[in-house]
């Protein structure tokens, strides 16, 4: 299983302070769904900064702030529509956060795989991404992305330093 990130952990500790209420119930009319809202954010970004990372054979930590910045700006406007599904549709965040606990932490034969594809599908229903090509160029088109990307895999290429003994 792989590691569960702070921000699946966090999800889950918001849920579970406000007890077993179905979605549809909390209807976002709860001072959690802010928070709920900035954390599904999070991991999304987080998520795709893990893929971009697999995509280009570079360790998990290897983009750096400046790659995550980038990316916070470059998602601002897909951000923006989710949050108007979410004020139009209160009980969704809710709904969402629950199905990222869900997926993120039962044991499967394939949880990355079972990952990669739950966040395809929330990127194309909640987010409005019918086409994910659009994420795709908006990544390939912004400079501060590929100079990050560029960067870590040059910073990878390098031989550690000689160990002085």
């Amino acid at each position: 299983m792989p590691d569960i990130s702070p921000y699946t952990k966090g999800i889950a500790d918001c849920l579970e302070s406000l007890g077993h209420e179905p979605p549809e119930k909390l209807n976002g009319n709860h001072e959690a769904a802010p928070r709920l809202i900035n954390m599904l954010q999070g991991r999304m970004l987080e998520h795709l900064k893990t893929r971009v990372s697999s995509h280009y054979g570079l360790k998990p930590d290897s983009l750096n702030e400046e790659f995550s910045i980038a990316l916070i700006e470059v998602f601002s406007e897909i951000f923006g529509v989710f949050r108007k599904r979410v004020e139009e549709e209160p009980w969704l965040i809710f709904h969402i956060a629950k199905r990222i606990v869900e997926v993120e932490t039962n044991l499967c034969e394939n949880p990355q795989k079972r990952i990669n594809q739950f966040y395809l599908s929330v990127f194309c229903k909640y987010f409005e991404l019918q086409n994910l090509e659009i994420i795709i160029s908006k990544m390939q088109s912004d400079s501060r992305i590929q100079n990050s990307i560029h960067n870590a895999q040059s910073l990878e290429k390098q031989p550690p330093p000689p160990s002085s003994v």
